[in-house]
């Protein structure tokens, strides 16, 4: 009896965790017009590693756009933080971008041409924003940091 009784309550346990993760995950709205961005970004470092000339990211050996395309759709949808193969920095940078471009207005020049120099003065807008400790970036990576696998923030006592 108490061997069901303890295979019954791991079960649970089990359920449980995976509902409450999955109810992190699924509060988690992705903005479409930054997951574009993002997309774009990593896009075009893996054409420039393709080339052979420096690049930001980490890509597997038979890595391809296809795959990558689902990748980061499968991370920033934050069910699979492993969904990329890239270290935790590399997502944190990924994820800095993100939200850079979640907080950009939805007719920024940065979604229509990312080459131009409104969009990287309009980037590194926000990404000082961060840096310097926004508290709504805060706020948005203590929360999303578990469901991305973000590494800790350093400096502000934790993720």
């Amino acid at each position: 009896m108490s061997k069901w009784i303890n295979s019954r309550l791991i079960g649970f346990a089990v359920a449980w965790s995976q509902l409450a993760g999955s109810a992190q995950a699924a509060d988690f709205k992705i903005n479409p017009q930054a997951a574009r961005f993002v997309l774009a970004i990593v896009l075009d470092d893996f054409q420039t590693a393709q080339a052979g000339g420096a690049y930001m990211f980490s890509y597997g050996p038979n890595e391809s756009e296809a795959s990558l395309r689902v990748k980061v759709e499968q991370w920033l949808s934050g069910h699979d933080p492993e969904a990329l193969e890239m270290d935790a920095s590399e997502r944190q940078t990924l994820f800095k971008f993100y939200w850079a471009a979640s907080m950009m207005p939805k007719r920024s020049t940065c979604f229509v041409r990312m080459e131009a120099e409104s969009c990287r003065q309009e980037l590194t807008k926000w990404m000082s924003r961060e840096a310097a400790g926004d508290p709504r970036f805060l706020l948005d990576y203590k929360t999303l940091a578990p469901a991305l696998g973000l590494p800790a923030l350093a400096g502000t006592g934790g993720s």
